[in-house]
């Protein structure tokens, strides 16, 4: 028998939260600032629905386990998401955009 993914898994039932069918007016955030999320996640996040940072950051514990609760709670995309859409800018999304490590490398 497989373990659970992490105690939001074992302990919440799944609940799919509220998705968009295309980015909001502007554009999608760039989900690559979340750490743990790099071109083909953040690709990924934008098919199931999730282009901005507060759509992320009001997941409650039963949507984090619809999505899949072990990335995004080790990584804390909730807390960095909550920042991020404030306007706000977190270690990681300070140093992602400097390094230039999701440059386009073609």
């Amino acid at each position: 028998k497989a373990e659970p993914k992490s105690k939001a898994t074992e302990l919440v039932e799944e609940k799919a939260p509220e998705t968009l069918t295309a980015a909001r007016e502007g554009g999608a955030d760039d989900l690559k600032l979340l750490k743990g999320v790099g071109p083909k996640l953040e690709q990924t996040l934008n098919e199931l629905g999730f282009f901005h940072f507060d759509q992320i950051a009001k997941w409650t514990e039963a949507e984090v386990a619809w999505v899949d609760a072990g990335r995004i709670e080790r990584d804390g995309w909730i807390d960095q998401a909550k920042q991020l859409a404030s306007g706000e800018e977190t270690e990681f999304a300070k140093s992602a955009k400097t390094d230039g490590r999701y440059k386009d490398k073609s």
